[in-house]
């Protein structure tokens, strides 16, 4: 028996593969199970060597956070809409991404902290992270260098199949 499909399923379908989500209809399952790992990132020479993912969204919400040293921890984010931001903010934040502009704008009318600041390239990033104490940031694994250093989030690090800052593209 022939499989019949509607004309409105064949537009919409087309409509989906013109924006781009029909790829994500077709990942793989290695890419369901294991997904994209994000390290977070700190200073080579920060005491901090592991934070629970509970205490890493209130960083990244702008809760007060303190490393070993007594620095606050301070959250450096990719570009909004950039893959790696979307996937850290649904891992961690459990928020997509209307919802995380929607916090952000209730807290800026409510005279409370501002997101966290924006670098928007990846060398820059790990740059600004290796210099302040306190910066707190994500990676994919792959753009690690000696300039930082992951740390364990629960215990875990990126390479580990349950990490819990993952994200499916």
């Amino acid at each position: 028996m022939g499989i019949l499909i509607a004309r409105r399923q064949i537009v919409t379908l087309a409509a989906a593969a013109a924006g781009g989500a029909l790829p994500t209809l077709f990942t793989t399952a290695a890419q369901a199970v294991g997904g994209v790992a994000l390290a977070v990132i700190i200073a080579p020479n920060s005491k901090l060597t592991h934070i629970s993912l509970a205490d890493l969204r209130r960083v990244f919400t702008s809760e007060r956070i303190t490393d070993p040293d007594g620095n606050a921890l301070v959250a450096l984010n990719h570009p909004p809409r950039t893959a790696d931001r979307v996937g850290f903010d649904n891992a961690v934040l459990k928020m997509e991404a209307d919802v995380v502009a929607r916090y952000w704008i209730d807290r800026r009318i409510r005279g409370r902290a501002g997101p966290p600041r924006t670098v928007d390239n990846v060398v820059l990033l790990r740059r600004f992270v290796e210099k302040f104490s306190g910066a707190i940031a994500y990676l994919r694994p792959a753009q690690l260098s000696a300039e930082v250093r992951a740390i364990r989030v629960d215990d875990k690090l990126p390479n580990d199949p349950d990490y819990p800052v993952r994200y499916v593209p």
